[in-house]
């Protein structure tokens, strides 16, 4: 019988004050339904990769670190090698179907760019420093603390670029790396890492030869920081011995 008198009762018959209350009460005994979160679509993603070097700078042209062999003539440069391992990196990244910028060292779009990581690549001294120097560099920021995002970051690549390319992780960081300028032109809550690749006189055949490794081990390194539990899955390298060459380096500019 409430039922059909429901039917032939204008809303208006209960006044303002009423029907909020009754409104209260069966909200009170049926809940809004909470959503559990989803991380958002790869496409909605942005990975910024900085080649290190790359692109008008202070100079007209700056190569970054450069090898000489016994003549005096170019061998490599830090530019090149750098170049060709963001490139792939973008490459694979972009497989994955994130939207990557592939930045310049001062790209105007620096400032203040907001991404869900960034990453700069570059690579170590062509110096002779009296013995074998070889392994990899990686950092953040100084000023960012630790265990937050940016470490986790870092961390992250260090713990599949070790392993998949048969490098040392070297821990002689400069202030060049851990007050690198990208650190402070980024929005600050940007994660960010920068990576020396490795020394270019003693791990030059690894440097210019295996740059699908290198590049394959830094997005497993990315995606272990912004999809733990989905990695590319990358075997890593069993064995991987930089053979260094017989080059005549000349102090990094």
């Amino acid at each position: 019988m409430g039922t059909i008198l429901s039917w032939f009762t204008s809303a208006d018959f209960i006044d303002p004050e009423t029907r909020r209350n009754l409104s209260a009460a069966i909200y009170a005994v049926e809940p809004t339904p909470t959503f559990t979160p989803t991380p958002p679509p790869n496409w909605a993603r942005t990975i910024g990769i900085v080649s290190g070097h790359r692109g008008p700078g202070e100079a007209d042209y700056d190569p970054g670190a450069v090898c000489l062999d016994a003549a005096g003539e170019v061998v490599i440069t830090e530019n090149d090698i750098n170049f060709a391992v963001a490139s792939r990196v973008v490459q694979l990244l972009r497989e994955q179907s994130y939207r990557v910028d592939l930045l310049d060292e001062f790209d105007p779009r620096l400032n203040d760019y907001q991404a869900a990581a960034m990453v700069s690549i570059h690579s170590n001294s062509c110096q002779d420093y009296g013995e074998y120097v070889s392994g990899y560099l990686v950092a953040k920021a100084a000023a960012k603390p630790p265990n937050g995002p940016d470490d986790r970051l870092a961390e992250c690549i260090a713990r599949y670029y070790g392993p998949m390319t048969g490098l040392e992780r070297r821990f002689s960081l400069t202030i060049d790396m851990t007050d690198y300028h990208n650190f402070r032109e980024l929005h600050p809550l940007t994660p960010a890492a920068i990576i020396e690749l490795g020394f270019m006189r003693a791990d030059q055949q690894i440097l210019v030869e295996q740059q699908d490794l290198l590049a394959r081990a830094i997005v497993e390194g990315i995606l272990c920081f912004l999809e733990p539990d989905d990695p590319f899955g990358f075997e890593p390298l069993e064995s991987a011995t930089p053979i260094s060459p017989e080059i005549v380096p000349t102090p990094e500019s």
